[in-house]
């Protein structure tokens, strides 16, 4: 009698289980089709795995778009309601002219006390502040004072490819730039001059390797699947999307702070420009937001750990 009690709850309580989830999954499934918008059907979770994994994520908007003849549509990112935009005069409102209005984005919660203070984590006036604060890095004349250290990591660049042609060797473009790409974050993001090309072991070109190719389209589609706050109440799960997992970018980028803080020294480097932003910022806002060292800084070393996103470009053509 009690086994049959027993087995008759265990039952009931996966088939509760299972019937959540599948509600949970299709919950939105009638959203686009309520409001009266050409969408596209949400697809399985199979499904969008296997056409990332095969064609990539611009062959899988395209294809989403084809058969509407639109370049507006409703979609969906796993259960998510979404809008695909395809309309360049449409999409250059939205990244220049109107992007103060839009302030909130996906919740990209790591669990990192640092991270989630980037500017791609935060949402709202939180967004707006940092976002005031780093602004001023991307005018043309301060972009401009990054000059020499691009031009020095091109002269590295040109030596390779003459070596190869001396030797009459294909150049493997993908490696070349690649290794371009982490000397300029180095040289202007971190203040640290590398040779990503003679030196493929260093400490540095390593750990950004294992960062991004760590990275995977299961681990993204995990960390967008499960709640942001079971990182945070759940001791054991660690964030599948967080890449500095033993604080090795926080730290050197810590450091060179520091250090040019205690010596005065300058740099034409990305982050002097976020230093210098945040003191003039400091100065014109509101004092009680700079008044915490570690969130002003901190600041400053996650936006200086963002460029690093643009070597996963590098890497994954897919993308």
């Amino acid at each position: 009698m009690f086994e049959t009690v027993t087995c008759t709850w265990i039952v009931t309580v996966i088939v509760a289980v299972f019937s959540f989830i599948k509600w949970y999954i299709s919950r939105n499934d009638d959203y686009w089709k309520k409001k009266g918008v050409p969408h596209a059907p949400r697809a399985s979770y199979y499904s969008i795995y296997k056409e990332f994994k095969e064609k990539g994520l611009a062959e899988i908007v395209k294809t989403s778009l084809r058969p509407y003849g639109r370049r507006v549509i409703g979609t969906f990112e796993f259960s998510t309601p979404t809008v695909t935009v395809a309309d360049p005069d449409l999409l250059r409102d939205i990244f220049v002219k109107d992007f103060h209005i839009f302030p909130y984005r996906r919740d990209m919660v790591t669990g990192d006390p640092l991270g989630d203070k980037s500017v791609a984590s935060l949402s709202g006036e939180d967004w707006k502040r940092i976002r005031t604060i780093i602004t001023p890095a991307f005018t043309s004349r301060r972009m401009r004072q990054m000059g020499s250290i691009i031009n020095e990591c091109s002269e590295t660049v040109l030596e390779v490819c003459e070596k190869h042609c001396e030797r009459d060797e294909p150049v493997d473009c993908k490696r070349v730039f690649g290794a371009f790409t982490m000397d300029v974050i180095a040289s202007s993001a971190f203040g640290t001059k590398i040779d990503s090309h003679n030196d493929p072991d260093n400490e540095f070109v390593s750990r950004v390797r294992k960062a991004f190719l760590d990275v995977t389209f299961l681990r993204m589609m995990l960390f967008m699947l499960v709640p942001w706050w079971a990182f945070k109440l759940i001791p054991f799960i660690e964030n599948p999307m967080k890449m500095d997992r033993d604080d090795f970018f926080r730290n050197v980028t810590r450091s060179v702070i520091k250090q040019r803080k205690e010596t005065g020294r300058r740099y034409n480097d990305f982050l002097q420009i976020l230093m210098d932003c945040a003191d003039e910022s400091a100065q014109s806002v509101n004092q009680e937001a700079f008044e915490d060292e570690t969130d002003r800084f901190g600041s400053i070393s996650n936006s200086a750990l963002s460029p690093t996103a643009k070597y996963k470009s590098k890497l994954n053509t897919k993308l």
